[in-house]
């Protein structure tokens, strides 16, 4: 079923076609160009209005439309697309009348005919290279792909010929570069872009970007040139493919010396982990984001990490502390130290900890210690080594030896390695603490860092809630209304409204550990996300999945859970739910649940893994 446009859909494509001019359309754009294309033909041909009118009428309803039509048939990308060159012919042929009757059928018959013999020749223009490429025995495409690859290959080595080492006088010293003119570069780099389009371009790509400017501190390379390798990047994370493969060298030397190409692969990022593939398991994520190389080049060159930890952090004040946002802070952390902890050996990065200020250091040292293999006492001896640090800072804050940005860049570092907080959440259930819960000072500062007043009603909050759970997690039977007024009695104080960000997490590891948690799983989920009712199949399989992702993430295989078997009985009977509720849906809905539930689906093999070997762990 197609939609009506106006002339105000159409003039905010006419803007986006105008701003693409002849760079490379993204592929979920051309899509969406498309739809849009189609729906316009049919506004089009059904209005209701006289044949001898319907040009005249349509013209005055939609005044820029020739233009538009226009510089698509001038888009490259546009015209080499057959779909989309199909309907945007079909959309000119409209403005062509067979036996024109006036001045006006004429004049717009003669511009339809233009544009579409400009098009045709697009393609039927003789090639001037055919002649010689008959000659020497291939067809002209192969003739022009090898012409360009010898040309590129021949610019590669000229540049490489320059010489390595250049005198920098701010340094005092040589340095490692390649040095030409700006004025030289700009030019060549702008002269290489139809170069970049050719399979086996990143040679001149890397070979440019290991050039600087001799007399000029701007940057020399044609924004033009570099736009088209930035563009080719686009789709890595979506689609995991580029149009044009580069080497890790060549991504850190385009990332360290173009911050919107660095800006651009992070921008990226996040929008894949948040809109394209929002349920992406933990290790899935990781995996991502280590794909393209990004925590190893951030290791390797601090200015590169100083750039992506900026815009991330920009992330999080523009969200307000957006739940995804942190989420994804998360990941490439573990990203992070994944890598590290990979290349320390072969000595390629230095330490995480050297990244952070040296005040912070020894709070760090201690978030980066891996909590899987640990007893429960080291874990709580651990947290309450934490909680000294952060209570010596709170006393320094007290005593306005620290100001609120200092406080605000602790949080920041608490955010980013979250997984003693959580472990925390995990202690107050299993661990035998009679006053103090260990890592309670690291849970009040990971939801209220900026407001210390707070902290004594949070402690005085999770020391109830704690003591509450506690002895039900260790029932063999207990009623669902003792955990529901327990949850909602700690939501009740108005001063400590982000209480709901422990409740979460402490009704997943409550699941985990509890014998009878599976069999109210919908009631205790609803609990955990604030639903006046339980929670629907997806929102419960999802749950679960998150709860048992977040038990490996904390403590590995090394586990023993005693209600795993009903665990993974209850996970089995929820992903049949799920596939038996998209079969049944209708051809809409059936493409929604779909996509809701692929991701899901997919981490639901890693979680049954688990849980057989915490089974066998009893």
């Amino acid at each position: 079923m197609s939609l009506e446009i106006n002339n105000e859909d159409l003039e905010t494509w006419r803007a986006k076609v105008a701003e693409y001019g002849n760079r490379v359309w993204e592929s979920h754009n051309l899509a969406e160009l498309k739809i849009f294309l189609s729906n316009l033909q049919q506004t089009i041909l059904n209005s209701k209005i006289n044949d001898d009118l319907k040009l005249a009428v349509n013209l005055k309803r939609f005044p820029n439309l020739g233009q538009f039509l226009a510089d698509l048939c001038n888009s490259n990308d546009i015209v080499l697309n057959s779909e989309i060159y199909d309907l945007v012919m079909r959309c000119v042929l409209l403005w062509s009348v067979k036996n024109p009757t006036n001045a006006f059928e004429e004049k717009s018959t003669s511009w339809a005919r233009t544009q579409i013999r400009k098009t045709v020749s697009y393609y039927k223009q003789e090639d001037p290279c055919s002649t010689l490429a008959h000659t020497v025995g291939c067809n002209p495409d192969q003739y022009n792909s090898e012409s360009c690859n010898k040309i590129s290959k021949e610019i590669s080595v000229k540049l490489q010929d320059l010489p390595p080492y250049t005198w920098d006088n701010i340094a005092g010293m040589m340095l490692p570069c390649r040095s030409m003119s700006c004025e030289a570069l700009r030019a060549l780099s702008l002269r290489c872009v139809p170069l970049l389009k050719v399979p086996g371009s990143h040679h001149i790509i890397e070979s440019l970007l290991a050039c600087h400017a001799s007399d000029s501190t701007m940057e020399p390379l044609h924004p033009g040139f570099l736009n088209v390798v930035i563009e080719s990047q686009c789709n890595a994370y979506s689609d995991g493919q580029c149009s044009i493969e580069l080497s890790y060298h060549c991504q850190t030397a385009l990332w360290n010396r173009y911050l919107p190409a660095l800006e651009r692969e992070v921008i990226s990022l996040v929008k894949t982990l948040i809109k394209r593939q929002p349920w992406l398991s933990r290790e899935h994520a990781v995996t991502l984001i280590n794909s393209r190389f990004l925590p190893l080049a951030c290791l390797e060159n601090p200015t590169i990490y100083v750039a992506v930890d900026n815009i991330l952090q920009a992330f999080v004040e523009n969200t307000q502390g957006s739940p995804d946002v942190l989420r994804i802070m998360d990941y490439f952390s573990q990203a992070l130290l994944q890598c590290s902890n990979d290349h320390t050996a072969q000595k390629k990065s230095s330490s995480i900890c050297h990244m952070y200020p040296l005040q912070y250091r020894s709070l760090v040292n201690l978030l980066l210690i891996s909590s899987q293999g640990l007893p429960t006492q080291s874990c709580c001896l651990h947290l309450r080594h934490i909680d000294n640090i952060l209570d010596e800072i709170t006393n320094n804050f007290s005593q306005h030896q620290m100001n609120q940005q200092e406080m605000y860049d602790l949080w920041l570092i608490l955010i980013k390695w979250p997984t003693w907080y959580y472990k925390a959440i995990e202690m107050i259930l299993i661990a035998d603490w009679n006053q103090k819960i260990p890592g309670l000072e690291l849970i009040c500062w990971f939801n209220y860092p900026l407001h210390s007043e707070k902290h004594d009603c949070l402690k005085k909050i999770m020391t109830s809630l704690g003591g509450s759970l506690r002895q039900l997690v260790k029932q063999s039977n207990f009623l669902m209304t003792d955990l529901k007024d327990a949850v909602l009695l700690a939501n009740q104080n108005a001063d400590c409204s982000h209480v709901m960000n422990v409740i979460q997490p402490m009704c997943q590891m409550f699941v985990m550990y509890s014998k009878e948690g599976c069999k109210v799983l919908q009631h205790i989920v609803g609990l955990a996300l604030q639903k006046k009712g339980d929670a629907n199949v997806t929102q419960q399989l999802q749950f679960l999945v998150d709860a048992v992702e977040l038990m490996y993430h904390l403590n590995g295989y090394n586990k023993s859970i005693p209600s795993s078997h009903i665990i993974v009985k209850q996970l089995q009977d929820l992903k049949k739910t799920c596939l038996d509720n998209i079969l049944s849906a209708g051809d809409r809905d059936r493409t929604l649940l779909r996509w809701q539930t692929d991701q899901i689906l997919q981490s639901c093999g890693f979680a049954e893994r688990c849980l057989q070997k915490w089974s066998v762990n009893k």
